[in-house]
């Protein structure tokens, strides 16, 4: 796909400062209990996160397990 064919989306004032700030800070303080519960290195968080993000950058077909694990 070329970049004249992508739909671009820009969030309003409003749902920046009433849903994406307040969804990051409390990402960002779930993620920090995670990190203090498991007593594992911010590192590991960053490839949980990671891997969030690519499923929703390529996602799997429906009817696919979205891990190996089940």
């Amino acid at each position: 796909m070329t970049n004249q064919n992508k739909v671009t989306w820009e969030p309003t004032d409003q749902q920046v400062d009433q849903i994406i700030l307040p969804a990051m800070q409390g990402i960002a303080q779930q993620c920090a209990g995670y990190i203090n519960e498991l007593q594992c290195p911010p590192e590991f968080i960053a490839v949980m996160l990671r891997d969030v993000a690519d499923a929703f950058v390529n996602p799997s077909p429906q009817d696919e397990s979205s891990c190996d694990c089940c």
